[in-house]
């Protein structure tokens, strides 16, 4: 297995650098092929923050595609179950996806509530504004 640092998963979603789009497209199609991909949580969480800030993509796409990368046979995600709650979270929430991939490691973790001077996660369940 390989991991991929958030510029590679970058260049396959979008394809704006065509050197770079092509090596990223034919490491993406050859590890997921054969000895699989691993993203960790911080690569997905850098991947939507640049999609929404660098790209302006909007929410709704980031979701769909992060949905489709993390179900994408190849690629092993870290804590699939803790990610898929976090996309669950953002789909639906207003935060970051870093936020919720905070909020759901903590709340795995035994955490009873998150603290944050974040206004709008503090709007999440088991999120407290302090």
């Amino acid at each position: 297995m390989v991991a991929f640092d958030t510029n590679v998963i970058v260049r396959v979603l979008v394809g704006d650098d065509p050197a770079q789009t092509t090596k990223a497209e034919h490491a993406f199609l050859r590890h997921t092929r054969g000895d699989g991909v691993f993203v960790s949580l911080l690569v997905l969480a850098e991947i939507a923050w640049v999609l929404a800030s660098g790209y302006r993509w909007d929410r709704a796409t980031i979701h769909d595609r992060l949905v489709r990368l993390v179900r994408t046979r190849g690629i092993t995600v870290e804590d699939l179950s803790l990610v898929t709650d976090a996309l669950d979270g953002y789909r639906n929430g207003k935060a970051d996806l870093a936020d919720y991939l905070i909020l759901e490691r903590a709340m795995d973790a035994g955490a009873a509530v998150l603290l944050t001077f974040d206004k709008t996660l503090a709007r999440e369940a088991k999120v407290n504004l302090l």
